[in-house]
């Protein structure tokens, strides 16, 4: 640290020192107008590592970074409810997180009800077999006691095994009729359920809820339609649009920090619960002369180093408007096309300073 520390120093004593040759050559003409200049040499701006960008017009906005974690979108939770009544047997899914697809096995449960209803689906075919008479009564019976056993979730699999086999069992395995992320477990092996006790949630992920912070002096933002980009921890420099999921924002018990939820697509199931997010708010776009913020330097004036025609570098005193973390808005003292010093300007700057002898900036362009 120390060594890059006398380094800059010396490199800021010779651009000086060089400098203060080549004005008095190379600008006798200038006259007072531009006194606030100073010329490199080509190898003194690769020492200077001096990089140039281009002041144009386009378009820039303010953005404000708001901190948030993914969660699931509640909308999306589906709620699986017991069918019959009786004890559970088995749970094949224990764990929040496992991923269900469809039709994979949820619970095996023991009822003495879907029991007499399969005797009674079988009782019904032999019935209709039997009959030599009133064959469509017969037939009419069958499909009423299927129907039944359908309404208690079973597949067309499993009664057509029962016909089949025609071997009844209180112990039946009921399947997931969809996809999706066990967020919660509501039951316990072993234990009795009615008909519409709640068992499993399941949530579908393909769209997730940023749950953002934002004070209560950040609502307005809000109101100004601005453009939401999301980008994950887990994921840097993959942004992601969001949309605003409602406009009142909850305020959190016992602080002025209020919860704003944000919803992300996620069909490809990249992102997970629980991840931590960066919320970025764009909003008052316009277009306007805009240059790279890294340009400014911020004395008691705010101040640009602008490359000349003739190569010669100079001092302009800009005001701001509206900045983000990478632009900013230039109300006065630059001109679309100005080539202006993105980086190297804190050493030219440092020269100007030591060859006026730590004085006032006199020649500063407006």
């Amino acid at each position: 640290m120390k060594r890059d520390t006398i380094y800059i120093t010396l490199l800021i004593l010779a651009l000086s020192a060089s400098c203060e040759k080549k004005q008095e050559q190379a600008h006798e003409g200038h006259g007072e107008e531009h006194e606030a200049m100073l010329s490199l040499a080509e190898q003194e701006r690769i020492v200077a590592n001096i990089q140039i960008d281009t002041a144009q017009v386009k378009t820039i906005f303010e953005e404000t970074t708001l901190i948030g974690t993914a969660a699931v979108d509640e909308r999306n939770i589906n709620l699986v409810s017991s069918r019959v009544k009786g004890r559970i047997d088995k749970l094949f899914v224990r764990n929040p997180g496992t991923f269900v697809k469809t039709r994979d096995p949820l619970y095996s449960i023991y009822s003495e009800e879907l029991l007499s209803y399969e005797n009674e689906y079988l009782l019904a075919i032999d019935e209709n077999r039997k009959a030599t008479t009133q064959k469509e009564i017969t037939q009419r019976m069958v499909d009423a006691s299927r129907r039944r056993l359908e309404l208690w979730t079973l597949t067309e699999k499993q009664i057509n095994e029962l016909e089949k086999t025609k071997s009844i069992s209180p112990l039946i395995t009921f399947y997931s009729n969809r996809s999706g992320y066990l967020s919660d477990l509501l039951v316990r092996e072993g234990e009795y359920v009615e008909i519409g006790s709640p068992m499993f949630r399941l949530a579908d992920l393909s769209s997730l809820w940023i749950e953002a912070q934002l004070y209560s002096s950040e609502i307005n933002y809000l109101r100004q339609s601005p453009t939401l980009e999301v980008e994950f921890e887990a994921f840097p420099g993959e942004r992601i649009k969001g949309e605003i999921v409602y406009d009142n924002p909850r305020l959190e018990d016992n602080t002025k920090i209020n919860l704003v939820r944000i919803k992300v697509d996620n069909q490809k199931g990249n992102y997970k619960p629980g991840l931590m997010a960066y919320v970025y708010l764009k909003r008052n776009r316009k277009e306007t002369l805009v240059i790279p913020k890294s340009a400014l330097l911020l004395e008691n004036n705010v101040i640009v180093w602008v490359e000349t025609s003739d190569g010669m570098f100079e001092q302009h005193m800009v005001d701001i408007g509206i900045q983000n973390k990478r632009e900013v808005e230039i109300l006065s003292g630059l001109s679309p096309g100005d080539k202006i010093v993105t980086r190297g300007g804190f050493l030219l700057n440092s020269a100007w300073k030591v060859k006026q002898g730590g004085g006032a900036m006199s020649g500063m362009k407006m």
